[in-house]
């Protein structure tokens, strides 16, 4: 999904935030097919296009687009996270799928995680899921 300039001001005003460059570029990375950034990798998208951004305001805007869940925060690692457009699914409670060649990151709505089927008395706060494994693309060069 390669959107225009026009509607990813739609779809920040959408979320009643102000567009700014910073969040339109955010925006438009993620919205690259199978694209799953860090915050380092979303930075040095950022310094390709304009230039100059200080790590607090990527943080404060990444923390801001997750609030208004335009963007969710997949655990890809113990001490690893990267993001990705909520698109139809509002939070990253499902699996991802990365494949192990290109590290590509999948959503996979599809299949839920139900917390009836955790013992008796345990509580679900969230989930972490990544099946890992070849994508389709990569399949036929392994």
């Amino acid at each position: 999904m390669v959107a225009n300039l026009d509607d990813i001001n739609s779809l920040l005003k959408s979320k009643k935030l102000n567009v700014t460059e910073v969040r339109q570029q955010i925006v438009y990375a993620l919205m690259q097919p199978g694209t799953a950034l860090s915050q380092k990798e979303i930075e040095e998208w950022l310094i390709e296009r304009i230039s100059t951004v200080d790590r607090v305001t990527l943080y404060r805007n990444i923390k801001t687009l997750m609030q208004k869940k335009l963007i969710h925060q997949i655990a890809v690692g113990p001490n690893s996270v990267k993001y990705k457009l909520a698109g139809k699914h509002k939070s990253a409670e499902h699996p991802h799928f990365q494949c192990e060649l290109c590290n590509r990151l999948v959503c996979m709505p599809h299949i839920k995680v139900d917390a009836e089927h955790l013992p008796h008395g345990f509580v679900m706060k969230s989930t972490k899921l990544i099946i890992e494994g070849v994508c389709a693309s990569c399949n036929g060069k392994v």
